[in-house]
């Protein structure tokens, strides 16, 4: 299978066909500014303002936008890369253009991913990962984030990762505002939103929760359309992601024939809605609607309905003039099945662009990474096989380096032998040939009885191994999937996301390493 956000960020030609533009077009015209609805801007400067965030957009730029369900702590370290991305995206091209541009943050609070949003990452004192996990007492299984409750025991949780991770003198304060926040807030996302409003303080990102009514409303044309003709989108992401599958890609959304690409609220649950034999339905309760009953509903509560996840996309563009949105590899996957939906809705589909990606590392980590002869890209690999490298590194002595001078003195006689044989004994050549595969198999394992022969050495060199692995890939997956951001806040303090907005590059799509 084909790595889809490796091939994007590389320009493939098959696969950008599936965009509008592609990401570097990003740089080739200014943006265009235009006016927001002026009740969505009144909505989210009231949603900001009850939460202590000061950026203040006049209603009138052009849009960088990007966003992430919320999830205790704001969840793993991508969150803020995005964030980061679209603020220094939304400067370059007001730097550039001259054209006035908004970086916003849409925080999915009408999505339903309990899982997702309840457990986190610390690293802690002892250098592993340590997870930290809510359980909502109440019954909340498909409620959306906005309506998921946040209890006294994540009060419980902020503690114990204040004392288990390394701390500073900046831990006090940052556990401190862990405690008033929650108090403060009545839902996930709403505890989520108010410390993504601390994060990016003194920084231009505005925060939008899709929740809020005047959303709802404006986003109503959308759902109309939808109800009007309620499979059509479903068959154009399906048609795409077969078109991205005879690439030889993953397709990222695969609807049934019958699903819709919205949800009814009912009773404060969060319904999938399908459409058969002339009736919608949502199988959560049973129950069943005709056109006009939904149309009716739609009238009268909008509040009641919200897009899926493709749709949640043509909602954006409805609601903001977007230029670009700043996008995650799974979400560049998906985003290459929505161009007909957009169409179908009469709306330009913006530019996808990929966030930053980042590893936040130490003086000790880049020593200890050099000393193991590794980088933070090896380290996704099998322990065993980073064991095999680190001790080719730390470990060689005279015997080690008299095996691999014969090695080439060996290699090279046997490739010379069969090299001779191939014009009149092609046979024997390939006997010659296998005889150096065989004799580098064992020589690889006399190469490893010798490194293995220093135990204290070997023992030493696991420990360190395993101290930069989960330090800096954690569970084999890359740091920033994994540890939330207040992982490194109690040791580096509320200076930390300024210093990523300066620091984090955003047009090389290589990950930027930052040493804390």
């Amino acid at each position: 299978m084909r790595d889809f956000s490796t091939e994007y960020r590389a320009g493939h030609e098959d696969l950008l066909a599936f965009y509008a533009t592609p990401p570097s077009a990003i740089w080739d015209e200014a943006p265009v500014a235009e006016a927001w609805p002026e009740t969505l801007v009144e909505s989210i400067r009231a949603y900001q303002s009850a939460r202590g965030c000061t950026a203040a957009p006049s209603g009138s730029e052009a849009v960088i936008i990007t966003g992430q369900q919320p999830a205790i702590f704001t969840g793993p370290l991508y969150t803020i890369f995005k964030g980061v991305t679209a603020i220094a995206l939304a400067k370059q091209l007001e730097q550039k253009f001259g054209v006035a541009t908004s970086p916003v943050f849409w925080v999915g609070s009408e999505d339903h991913d309990l899982d997702e949003a309840c457990t986190t990452y610390f690293l802690n004192r002892a250098h592993e990962p340590q997870a930290v996990t809510y359980a909502p007492t109440g019954g909340v299984d498909g409620l959306p984030m906005f309506r998921v409750p946040v209890e006294d025991s994540l009060h419980a949780a902020i503690d114990e990762a204040a004392a288990n991770t390394t701390g500073s003198e900046y831990t006090e304060d940052v556990a401190a505002f862990l405690h008033t926040s929650l108090d403060e807030s009545d839902s996930i996302a709403d505890w989520t939103s108010r410390l993504l409003m601390r994060l990016f303080a003194d920084t231009p990102l505005v925060f939008f929760a899709p929740h809020l009514p005047e959303a709802r409303r404006l986003a109503a044309p959308i759902l109309e359309a939808e109800i009007r003709d309620p499979l059509a989108s479903t068959t154009t992401l399906n048609e795409a992601g077969n078109a991205l599958e005879r690439l030889g890609f993953a397709a990222q959304v695969v609807k049934g024939a019958t699903e819709c690409c919205f949800f009814v609220e009912t009773e404060g649950v969060r319904q999938k809605v399908v459409y058969e034999k002339g009736r919608f339905e949502t199988p959560g309760d049973g129950r069943t609607y005709s056109e006009a009953d939904l149309l009716e509903r739609l009238a009268t509560a909008p509040e009641e309905f919200s897009p899926n996840v493709a749709l949640r996309c043509v909602v954006q563009q409805q609601l903001f003039p977007v230029r670009a949105y700043v996008a995650g590899p799974g979400e560049l996957a998906y985003w290459a099945q929505l161009r007909g939906v957009f169409e179908r809705h009469g709306l330009e589909m913006p530019v996808v662009y990929p966030r930053a990606r980042g590893a936040l590392t130490t003086i000790k980590l880049n020593k200890l990474l050099k000393k193991l002869g590794l980088t933070i890209g090896d380290l996704g690999q099998h322990e065993d096989a980073l064991m095999d490298s680190a001790m080719r590194t730390v470990a060689a002595n005279d015997g080690f380096r008299l095996v691999q001078d014969q090695r080439r003195d060996l290699e090279a006689s046997l490739e010379t032998l069969a090299a001779g044989l191939d014009k009149d004994a092609p046979t024997a050549a390939a006997m010659a040939r296998s005889l150096a595969e065989d004799t580098g198999t064992k020589l690889d394992r006399i190469e490893r009885a010798i490194l293995n022969t220093d135990e204290a050495k070997q023992e030493a060199t696991r420990k360190q191994l395993r101290r930069v692995c989960n330090s800096l890939a954690p569970m084999r997956k890359p740091q920033e999937r994994v540890f939330n951001v207040f992982s490194y806040l109690f040791e580096y303090g509320w200076g930390l996301v300024p210093r990523l907005v300066e620091e984090l590059d955003i047009e090389s799509f290589e990950t930027t390493e930052v040493e804390l």
